[in-house]
């Protein structure tokens, strides 16, 4: 394959479809696991991707979500606040439940976590609560419910 692509040759993309997305996030996951991304630069990418998952109104699919659920989990860790930050932004906006379950199983012992990584986990619990698996819940709450008027 051509060269690796960097956050810039994603952020310089047009609007893509679901399924194109679905094949970068591939692409993003196998040059990680290949050791051709840092974490900074797969984190980078990630985040990219995802804002433009989220315009699409759809979940990433199968088997693509799980793949990318268990690295995400594998890489979770609350000793850096920017790992922490991004972690929980793609765990809420793609619905990864393995990597949501273990931030909130982190917190059980919250003895050497940081004051600020603590609220970035706590916050997202709030925010989530039981949708994890759905991150377009209260969008479609929102259109779907009947004018009051």
């Amino acid at each position: 394959m051509g060269k690796v692509m960097k956050k810039e040759d994603y952020s310089e993309m047009p609007w893509l479809s679901a399924d194109k997305l679905y094949l970068l996030f591939e692409q993003a996951l196998m040059d990680f696991k290949n050791k051709k991304l840092t974490k900074k630069e797969f984190f980078d990418i990630l985040d990219e991707l995802m804002m433009r998952q989220g315009d699409t109104y759809e979940n990433l699919k199968e088997p693509l979500r799980s793949k990318l659920d268990s690295v995400l989990c594998s890489l979770w860790n609350t000793e850096n606040y920017d790992d922490v930050d991004i972690i929980t932004s793609l765990l809420i906006n793609l619905g990864l439940k393995k990597t949501y379950t273990k931030m909130k199983k982190s917190i059980k012992d919250n003895t050497n976590i940081s004051s600020e990584i603590l609220e970035e986990i706590e916050d997202t619990i709030e925010e989530v609560g039981d949708n994890i698996e759905d991150p377009y819940h209260d969008y479609m709450k929102e259109t779907t419910e009947p004018d009051p008027e």
